[in-house]
């Protein structure tokens, strides 16, 4: 798609282009699927739940960007908590292995910011779920 990037939301409260994307297969949106997750960072942002909306149906898309997300050298602890307890929840089952495994470390050994952030106890509380 030519235009791809112009369906990205222009703001905080841009939903216009949303069902557009949800739409597309996920070979179309997969350019995009770092630009949406950024989204996601900031879940008081009108536009953020319809963005997990569309990143939940194109799962398997999304589900390759998450593992350098949930890393510890990722230090945005707020963001990693969104993936979790927001964006994962949508799924019906677990990610694949490489992201669990990255869950359970969370949940296991926090860094500093994780645990400030309450990433391990999210972590913990999905880990603990049945799906």
């Amino acid at each position: 798609m030519e235009y791809i990037r112009d369906l990205l939301p222009k703001d905080k409260f841009d939903t216009a282009s949303l069902e557009r994307l949800m739409s597309l297969s996920d070979e179309q949106i997969n350019e995009i699927i770092p630009d949406l997750l950024e989204w996601i960072q900031d879940m008081n942002w009108p536009v953020a739940p319809c963005i997990i909306a569309v990143l939940a149906k194109h799962r398997k898309a999304t589900e390759r960007h998450l593992i350098a997300l949930l890393k510890p050298e990722q230090e945005d602890a707020e963001w990693k908590l969104h993936i979790i307890a927001s964006l994962l929840n949508e799924w019906p089952s677990y990610p694949d292995d490489k992201i669990v495994a990255e869950i359970v470390r969370i949940a296991s050994y926090p860094t500093e910011a994780e645990r400030l952030e309450e990433v391990d106890v999210a972590a913990a509380d999905y880990l603990n779920k049945s799906l």
